[in-house]
């Protein structure tokens, strides 16, 4: 039976046991006991859609009971941290168990089934479920096959071992960063290193790899480490080149190289482990376990491949630094699970299938493990106090995630310079800490450097109030008219837009309190009376739950996800630009998801809009809210374009002389595509033909491209596809103010982005590439307006339409055209000043300052 004959058969027992169920209880369970006993078959027509996921839950929870195999004191025992006492362990398994390859059983392994029997790439069905219904009855294994040791093949000493170097790399902002090269070079002293980036790079950053490796290639596979390592030997490197190896050792950039790795190699050379690691760890050897050690990892061949009943409780040697023999690199049946690596949901699936997988595997092959510390240790050496024995013993790596993390709040990480250099006095711990203040999240950083040691010799760890707490507190706590707060936007973090405009025009009044919260990105921010503390920190709550006024981005509960009052707290929503496409509550017709969001909608003080025709469409998009709550002040961002540019913020001037750099005297026509939900589908494909053309017209009319993907576009579709034309890299990493690349740019491309509408400030050329016009504005969402009424630029269906839009674009206009593209603009702007900030600041104001007239 297929999984969507299993699929099928399955949504079919749970209709036909829910119906009987109410009306016959025993017909229900006799009903659930044949198919446990005789299997599953396939009905002759199909269920009429998908049974309720409740329904479903309670259905497989009734099935996995009735065959009589699940282990509760097991399954509970083994999460006794994390499992209610009162809590269902079935239900549990059914709801959460399973996908985080908890075992039902010790007769039954999750993964192993999975992966052997189901799609690994997916979480629709419950393997344990199938095997109940299917699988015991098709003869299919509940555990994987368990093999004898394997010997170890004698490796030839009289010459030195050839090795490869598979290495997995990622950089959030698509740099080659000088520690990367460093540890790259130092690893081509023993290695033949093949590297494979997880982001798209420029030529000039690729470039950098080339220098220190065999082969380097880039581009946003979204599969992590052991993803990057399987597509290098399967795909890039290829299995006959490994073949020439004697070893092939795995790495990742998730660490920093702290000293030479002669040492690393000769230890590696002198094991004959056919799976050799840096560090053996496991997260049941510890003291409240009842273990005591040292245990030598000699001794541990059975422990290494017993079952468990946990994923995360094997015992396993780390991914960041891996090495496999030549004995292993050919078996076919390691070649084979390589060749399964796909794509996962989440990263969490990628370490516990793949990593922690891959151990696994190897240890129920019969390989034998050993690693540069040769004892077993407690889960994670690296980022507790035994790390620092561990480095004054010769390791060479520095976990990033040590600083930037702190997962186990290991206390006076703050420090780690200090502590690191009085071990390994040349560890350049300058370019370390360059790569961290750039890569990881601001307020990440912050919580871990905040556990410290307390004079009396206890540890202070910063706790933040749960949401009934803060609940508690929040009625409680006075507010302040004269607090105003400004969270960052909840999904790229960046305080730009419509906010940051508005804290420009009070950042020097002083009778305001500006409280800037942040997230992952550091924000820089000086004025009178300003605070600039992270959301998710006990000062970030400190400060919100005082703050009288707070400006969102999105909705009130996105942007603070804390249950504040909006009786006790103005909520003005400043959104973040003018829509085209509906949303909201203009976008559903009714529902529990409608009603969620006029609850959403109902704790908003104010919206602001740009025009009369704006407020029309933001009444629907926010009811029930009035119009009298509708702010017709223009947006605040827009004041950033047409402002002149020595009154702009400084930061903004030095990042228009960065932009220009990068134009470099060209012309910048900009691409910013909308979201699109189906991302391997919904996206327009170039072809080689028509990227051949974009390439000459850009040669022909002195253009760079630019582009600025969606921030839910992990995949970087389009940076990947126009990659021939060397795009500029527009990104909110690198340039979070949209409205320094409005200033600089000479044309913009979109499809129903609304950038479109606030780009129409500037007076420049637009073009909306709609190559699914029909199909997109005819969806459930669709658009607030016709496009070809309301923008002054044309509509393009196809690429030949597009292309000679191209064409003209950026020829001068005709006076009627300019009264045309001025009418179309008056649309949507009723203010094209530079003081929509100061319109909003005095509406606020006029809430609670007596004698404060709005437009006065």
């Amino acid at each position: 039976m297929s999984p969507d004959q299993f699929t099928v058969a399955w949504q079919d027992l749970v209709h036909r046991w829910d119906v009987l169920r109410t009306d016959d209880p025993d017909a229900a369970a006799a009903l659930l006991t044949a198919a446990s006993t005789s299997g599953l078959t396939v009905p002759d027509t199909a269920p009429n859609g998908p049974p309720d996921r409740t329904i479903e839950r309670e259905c497989a929870v009734a099935v996995v009971a009735a065959a009589g195999a699940f282990d509760e004191a097991g399954y509970r025992a083994a999460r006794d941290e994390a499992l209610d006492p009162d809590a269902d362990a079935i239900e549990h398994f059914c709801r959460v168990g399973w996908r985080a390859l908890g075992n039902p059983e010790l007769g039954f392994d999750v993964w192993s089934y999975w992966l052997a029997h189901l799609d690994p790439g997916s979480d629709a069905i419950n393997p344990y479920l199938h095997y109940l219904l299917v699988g015991r009855h098709a003869g299919l294994a509940p555990l994987p096959e368990r093999h004898a040791p394997v010997t170890p093949v004698a490796r030839d000493h009289s010459r030195a071992s050839r090795r490869a170097c598979l290495f997995a790399a990622y950089d959030v902002d698509g740099v080659v960063d000088d520690y990367l090269v460093a540890y790259l070079r130092e690893l081509s002293r023993f290695c033949d290193v093949y590297v494979l980036a997880d982001c798209v790079l420029a030529d000039s950053e690729r470039a950098r790899l080339e220098e220190v490796t065999r082969g380097a290639w880039a581009w946003p596979h979204g599969m992590h480490d052991v993803g990057a390592y399987a597509l290098l030997a399967r795909e890039l490197v290829g299995w006959d080149a490994l073949s020439a190896y004697d070893d092939v050792v795995l790495v990742n950039d998730s660490a920093y190289l702290l000293r030479p790795l002669d040492e690393v190699f000769v230890r590696r050379d002198a094991s004959e482990a056919q799976v050799w690691g840096l560090v053996a760890v496991r997260r049941t050897y510890s003291a409240e376990h009842g273990a005591s050690g040292p245990v030598p990892l000699s001794g541990l061949a059975d422990a290494w491949a017993a079952p468990e009943w946990r994923m995360t409780d094997r015992l396993h040697l780390g991914s960041s630094f891996f090495a496999l023999r030549k004995q292993v690199v050919d078996d076919p049946a390691f070649r084979e699970w390589v060749e399964a690596v796909c794509r996962q949901p989440r990263k969490s699936d990628v370490t516990v299938k793949y990593e922690i997988g891959l151990n696994q595997f190897l240890a129920l092959r019969g390989y034998r493990a050993d690693a540069f510390v040769d004892v077993l240790l407690p889960f994670h050496p690296l980022y507790t106090g035994a790390y620092v024995e561990l480095l004054r013993d010769g390791f060479p790596l520095l976990k990033r995630n040590l600083m930037a993390e702190n997962p186990l709040d290991l206390p006076d990480v703050a420090d780690w310079k200090r502590l690191v250099t009085e071990i390994v006095p040349d560890a350049p711990v300058e370019m370390f800490e360059r790569n961290l203040l750039r890569v990881a999240a601001d307020d990440r950083i912050r919580r871990s450097f905040a556990v410290r040691t307390r004079p009396d010799g206890t540890v202070d760890v910063p706790q933040t109030l749960t949401r009934r707490e803060m609940r508690h507190a929040d009625a409680r706590t006075p507010t302040y008219d004269h607090w105003w707060a400004f969270p960052v936007c909840a999904y790229d973090h960046t305080f730009a837009g419509n906010e940051r405009a508005v804290f420009e025009e009070v950042r020097d009044d002083p009778s305001i309190k500006k409280i800037i919260l942040t997230r992952s990105r550091e924000v820089v921010a000086e004025g009178e009376n300003v605070v600039v503390v992270p959301l998710h920190s006990p000062e970030g709550q400190w400060h919100v739950l005082r703050a009288g006024h707070i400006f969102v981005k999105h909705t009130p509960r996105i942007n603070v996800p804390f249950p504040l009052s909006p009786r006790r707290h103005r909520f003005v929503n400043l959104w973040h630009g003018i829509p085209l496409k509906r949303f909201g509550t203009a976008a559903i017709d009714g529902g529990a998801q409608r009603e969620a969001i006029v609850r959403h909608n109902l704790a908003c003080t104010a919206v602001i809009t740009s025009s009369r025709i704006d407020s029309l469409a933001m009444e629907a998009a926010f009811a029930p809210l009035g119009l009298d709550q509708l702010w017709m002040t223009g947006l605040p961002r827009n004041d950033f374009i047409v402002r002149d540019e020595e009154q702009l913020p400084d930061d903004l001037r030095e990042t228009l002389d960065r932009l220009r750099d990068e134009v470099a005297g060209r012309r910048l026509v900009m691409f910013l595509p909308t979201f699109k939900q189906d991302q391997e589908k919904a996206y327009y494909e170039f072809s080689d033909d028509e990227i051949s053309w974009l390439r000459d017209w850009c040669e022909r009319e002195n253009v760079v491209i630019g582009v600025r993907e969606h921030m839910a576009d992990r995949a970087h579709t389009y940076s990947r596809m126009l990659a021939p034309l060397e795009p500029l890299n527009l990104s909110s990493r690198r340039y979070p103010d949209l409205e320094v690349l409005y200033r600089v740019a000479d044309g913009l491309v979109t499809d129903y982005s609304s950038c479109v509408v606030d780009f129409l400030m500037t007076g420049k050329p637009v073009i909306s590439f709609a190559y699914d016009y029909e199909r997109y504005a005819g969806s459930e969402r669709g658009l607030f307006y016709d496009l070809e009424q309301v923008l002054p630029g044309p509509v393009c269906r196809d690429f030949a339409s597009f292309s000679s839009a191209l064409d003209t674009m950026l020829a001068p206009r005709t006076t009627e055209q300019d009264e045309d593209y001025a009418w179309r603009r008056s649309i949507f702007f009723d203010h094209v000043d530079d003081s929509s900030s100061r319109r909003v600041v005095e509406r606020v104001k006029a809430l609670y300052v007596e004698g404060i007239v709005p437009g006065a």
